[in-house]
């Protein structure tokens, strides 16, 4: 270790320039990797809805669609505003009632069906088809082109028009919660520091290494929306604390020397342990994710986990370099220590160690039966911004035409007859209201060959039909699954394993079926990786456990508020947010226990308790506000559902971690100090404590 410090420090100017060539071409390749909105993209190859998109590229090109009213319009002027919208670029096709009805003919003419589909109240409803999919930028350049072909009011919905909303929100918000975050840690920096220059060399390091982060995140190709939201803020949450442990060692060791490279360097190799052991369980938390069958999950894992893996090195070179570089002017701008001592907290805790032991166990075993019974939401509906124009559009369409929840239905393109039956059969299902296929539109006597190739190009292709079922319920509900289960058993009795069926609700029940069974696995593997890293720092079989536990129990806590609020809980922010919440707020624990086990060496188990919450105290603290405030930020400003909630599990999350860690750990400890003792090595420096100790320790309380 000192060899490789003494060529780092040796070779500073070179390794900084090193740095800079990476920030820089991490700056270029940022803009470059792609975001990728549609949740159904992370689902098992195997599942239905993959296989149906996979289909409908292949043989329909799968395009994007929408749904465009415009109010106010006679029939002439909604036809000459759908030729105008077939004009669009990346527009490939206008569904409207001139696609399956003669407008040349009186309006009661007119079967009542198509019209209640496509004109009702002045009102005209297109269905848009683009050349591109829903999460295209094209496609949502061609949304904004096809809101100046008419001066009528006009409103758009579906996944297209939700997509390129949250596109429009997602880089406006981010910007926003990082103008929000980063001054909230300055000032909590400035608590936890003896100088006033600290909190930006803090701030910088770690800015490098999450520019370095996101620009190697092209490896990937891209990554999800929630990802690229949150991964940026969270990194710096979950890894500021390694500087912030450098930096307060050295200022430790600078007081021993006045020689700044030796200060440097053995504040370096004192810390470089303890850094990595936080990095290590952070990172096993993260990887925990990887082995989710829903994808999305090893896309947030992966991009985190590499985050602090970058964050680890970039803290261990970097920060000693710039230490060595500006010493005089951290040395300058010293100031008095503002964080508040600890040492009546620790007495306190001690004191009503019976109440929060009972505390604790009242709570656990209804929160953990609590989160274990939460409603939860599976899929997009829960990922999109439901706020602002998209809302007020949705609103405004469904008042008029009703709810169109789409579900795409594949067929085998054999029998016109087997066909027309099974539309039939699906129209008369309560939850369906219109189904568009080849065998509806056009009368099923008639030759398809006579048909309109534009109108055949969209229903059908050499292999399969395509039906459009609209259901008039949407939502996730357990009405939804069962219509969804409904059609797809009709499809069964005519084309047994022969269809595929793809739209927002099939997604979500296959999301549903795939991450209920990954919950298990993420939470063991989580568990037991975390539990083996404490084992082999700790050397000791009981302190695991002890520190699991603690962790856990925040948890517990943290995921029972939405049952006992009685709101639905986002699985996959479940799923996330418990191995970050292990992972990331473990070290509290972690650290804390490690100074229980120096004074141990030195004092009986309860004034190693006080001294151990004196000491570690302001570093869980300075820890939980940081995350925290990352947390509630993405909570309170982030106008996406996923996002916002994830935000706001991990901001309690950590507060609850953080409050247990002070309060129930550091009796745990003293309680089950001499299971410690037997089941831990190196204990046999641990201070005994004699009958005389025991007195005087019971005459303090």
């Amino acid at each position: 270790m000192d060899r490789i410090l003494h060529f780092i420090l040796h070779h500073r100017i070179l390794i900084g320039c090193i740095f800079l060539v990476m920030v820089a071409a991490s700056l270029v390749m940022i803009p470059m990797v792609q975001v990728n909105y549609d949740l159904s993209e992370y689902l098992p190859e195997e599942s239905t809805t993959k296989q149906a998109i996979t289909v409908l590229e292949e043989q329909f090109s799968y395009p994007g669609t929408a749904s465009v009213m415009v109010e106010d319009v006679s029939l002439q002027e909604a036809a000459a505003i759908k030729k105008s919208i077939e004009g669009v670029e990346n527009v490939s096709a206008v569904l409207w009632l001139d696609s399956v009805a003669d407008l040349n003919q009186p309006l009661e003419f007119i079967d009542q069906a198509y019209l209640d589909a496509y004109y009702k109240d002045g009102a005209a409803l297109f269905t848009v088809e683009f050349s591109e999919g829903s999460y295209s930028l094209n496609t949502g350049a061609a949304l904004e082109e096809i809101r100046t072909v008419t001066d009528k009011p006009m409103y758009i919905t579906g996944a297209a028009e939700e997509n390129r909303n949250m596109n429009g929100v997602m880089s406006q918000e981010i910007a926003t919660i990082v103008m929000v975050v980063i001054p909230l840690c300055i000032l909590i920096l400035i608590l936890a520091s003896s100088t006033w220059i600290e909190p930006f060399i803090l701030l910088f390091v770690i800015g490098v290494s999450i520019v370095i982060n996101m620009g190697t995140n092209l490896f990937f190709g891209e990554v999800s929306f929630i990802t690229h939201g949150m991964a940026a803020i969270l990194q710096l949450a979950m890894s500021m604390d390694y500087s912030l442990f450098l930096m307060h060692r050295y200022l430790e060791e600078r007081k021993k020397t006045d020689r700044v490279y030796d200060a440097v360097v053995t504040a370096t190799k004192a810390s470089v342990s303890s850094i990595a052991a936080s990095s290590l369980t952070t990172v096993a938390g993260f990887l925990a994710l990887v082995f989710m069958q829903y994808s999305i999950g090893a896309d947030l894992g992966l991009v985190l986990a590499k985050g602090i893996v970058i964050s680890f090195f970039s803290v261990i070179i970097l920060t000693p370099i710039i230490i060595v570089t500006f010493h005089k002017a951290i040395e300058k701008s010293a100031h008095r220590q503002l964080m508040p001592q600890f040492g009546k907290l620790g007495r306190g805790v001690l004191k009503s160690r019976w109440v929060i032991i009972g505390v604790v166990l009242v709570l656990s075993v209804p929160c953990f039966l609590a989160q274990n019974n939460n409603a939860f939401l599976y899929g997009d509906s829960s990922g999109s911004s439901a706020q602002g124009e998209v809302a007020v559009a949705k609103q405004k369409v469904e008042d008029t035409f009703g709810i169109s929840n789409p579900v795409i239905l594949l067929v085998p393109n054999d029998s016109v007859a087997k066909e027309t039956q099974l539309a039939n059969e699906l129209e008369g299902l309560d939850a369906v209201g219109s189904v568009q296929a080849l065998a509806t539109m056009a009368d099923p006597a008639i030759p398809r060959d006579m048909v309109p190739k534009a109108v055949q190009d969209m229903f059908v292709s050499e292999d399969y039909s395509r039906m459009i079922v609209s259901l008039n319920i949407d939502g996730e509900s357990n009405a939804t699954f069962a219509a969804v289960e409904e059609i797809q058993a009709a499809a069964q009795r005519y084309y047994p394993d022969q269809w595929l069926a793809a739209g927002t609700s099939t997604s979500v029940l296959d999301i549903k079926d795939t991450v209920s069974q990954d919950i298990m696995v993420v939470n063991l593997f989580s568990i037991l990786a975390v539990g083996l890293i404490i084992l082999l720092i700790q050397r000791s079989v009981s302190i695991p456990v002890i520190l699991v536990f603690v962790i856990e129990a925040s948890i517990w806590i943290n995921m029972s508020v939405p049952y006992f609020s009685g709101s639905k809980l986002l699985f996959i922010g479940y799923l996330v947010v418990s191995s970050l919440q292990l992972g990331a707020t473990i070290d509290y624990a972690i650290l804390l226990t490690t100074r229980y086990t120096e004074f141990r060496r030195l004092q009986p188990p309860r004034e190693a308790a006080v001294s151990a919450i004196k000491t570690a105290g302001p570093s869980v603290v300075i820890s939980v506000l940081i995350l925290a405030t990352a947390g509630f930020s993405y909570g309170l400003l982030s106008q996406i559902g996923s996002i916002s909630e994830i935000g706001t599990l991990l901001g309690r999350g950590a507060a609850l971690s953080g409050v247990l860690v002070l309060t129930l750990l550091p009796v745990l400890l003293t309680l089950l100090d001499p299971v410690i003792r037997v089941t831990t090595l190196g204990t046999k420096e641990f201070v005994k404590t004699s009958r005389l100790q025991k007195r005087m320790e019971n005459k303090k309380k």
